[in-house]
């Protein structure tokens, strides 16, 4: 008996040691789930070595300015790509840095990334989600844009989305970042802080990517959206439909409250694509869309003939979809379409104009045919074009390309 308590006696510090290391183990899991409960990592993908650069500092500097909205266990990471060697910063509510010099990278890579790749874009994600474990995620991608239409190796062929002048020049597809991103957690909100990006291509591309596609069918100002005033929405801990309707609200309320320049802003709500892909398959079905004199006067955010004109890009016009669809539907249908519609984008800002690079003007916005999102037509004098066929590679191309050249 004696041996037997002695044995046992000797087992205690052992096993009290157990209990403790379970108590710290259990501690950790807990304070981990508890961190993890109410909280939501950023990533800013900045692709900024082309001819905005210079303006990725000032919209850090912004971030820094509304770093107090950011909650307790939340993180803002930021991906900067421009003519150094590429890096990335983190920025908490407790950052005391005020501008991207004193700001230190938490990590910096071994060279000047080319941020305008997909295979640059998936290390960037891989390396966020393996280091910002949260319990929602919200992602801000930041460069050039010009919708959905395929990135070429001609020097007047648009880009899609990024830039990259690091060693000629490259361009991104959105079919090659939709596949990207298929890898990695759904988002509350993909932001395009980019011009045009705001197409029902690229919605329909990212539906799966993201619960909100929030962006602009025209051209933004040059300095990008208002971050300190978008600070709080970007971090908001509520439904996702308040966090969608607070981003549109702060970005557009900054700009929208100048009589000499303005944005349009939308956010779709990805999870009603389905009901309202129904719709536009009817409407495609009953009605012939492709008689180009129907949109003399249609809203336009790009027009095909500043190609000419202004020595652009090759680009199609880029119609707002609810003008096209009030010149070519009854009003029956339209109240449907309309219905459908606006479920899908539920949240917008209307500015009276907005600013285009392209004819150095202000450009009007009629608002009774705004909607805030643009769609793509393959007319006839788009054929001789690269994106003419592109666009029926194209997940939203491939639903309806066929439809949309038969006419009743």
């Amino acid at each position: 008996m004696k041996n037997v308590f002695r044995i046992f006696h000797s087992m205690i510090p052992a096993l009290l040691t157990g209990v403790m290391l379970m108590g710290v183990v259990a501690c950790s899991k807990d304070d981990s789930e508890d961190e993890n409960a109410n909280s939501r990592s950023v990533l800013v993908y900045i692709a900024a070595q082309n001819s905005l650069m210079g303006n990725e500092g000032n919209d850090i500097i912004e971030m820094l300015a509304g770093s107090s909205s950011i909650g307790e266990h939340d993180h803002m990471v930021v991906f900067v790509d421009n003519n150094n060697r590429s890096r990335i910063y983190e920025i908490t509510r407790d950052t005391k840095a005020t501008t991207p010099y004193n700001l230190n990278p938490v990590h910096v890579y071994d060279d000047n990334l080319n941020s305008a790749t997909p295979i640059v874009f998936d290390r960037v994600l891989d390396y966020f989600f393996q280091h910002y474990k949260a319990k929602d995620y919200g992602l801000v991608l930041w460069s050039h844009g010009s919708g959905w239409i395929n990135a070429t190796s001609k020097a007047q062929q648009r880009r899609s989305f990024a830039v990259d002048t690091s060693n000629g020049t490259t361009r991104m597809m959105i079919t090659d970042m939709a596949e990207v991103l298929r890898k990695y957690p759904k988002f509350e909100y993909i932001l395009f802080d980019a011009c045009f990006m705001q197409t029902i291509e690229v919605a329909y591309e990212f539906r799966d990517a993201a619960k909100y596609i929030i962006g602009s069918p025209t051209e933004i100002p040059s300095a990008g959206a208002p971050y300190k005033q978008m600070m709080p929405a970007l971090f908001l801990h509520d439904t996702e439909h308040k966090i969608a309707k607070d981003i549109v609200d702060a970005y557009g309320s900054y700009y929208n409250s100048y009589s000499d320049g303005g944005v349009v802003l939308s956010a779709i709500k990805t999870s009603e694509f389905d009901a309202f892909v129904d719709v536009m398959a009817e409407m495609f079905d009953k009605y012939y869309f492709l008689d180009e004199s129907k949109y003399t006067n249609c809203l336009n955010y790009y027009q095909y003939e500043w190609n000419k004109t202004y020595a652009a890009y090759y680009a199609p016009d880029e119609y707002d979809i609810q003008g096209i669809m009030m010149k070519v539907l009854n009003d029956s249908d339209y109240s449907r379409w309309e219905n459908a519609f606006y479920r899908l984008s539920p949240f917008i800002s209307i500015g009276n104009c907005w600013f285009s690079a392209y004819t150095h003007a202000l450009m009007p916005v009629d608002k009774s045919q705004c909607g805030a999102v643009s769609m793509y037509l393959p007319l006839e004098k788009y054929r001789n074009d690269d994106y003419y066929n592109y666009y029926k590679e194209i997940q939203w191309g491939k639903l309806f390309e066929g439809k949309l050249k038969v006419e009743n």
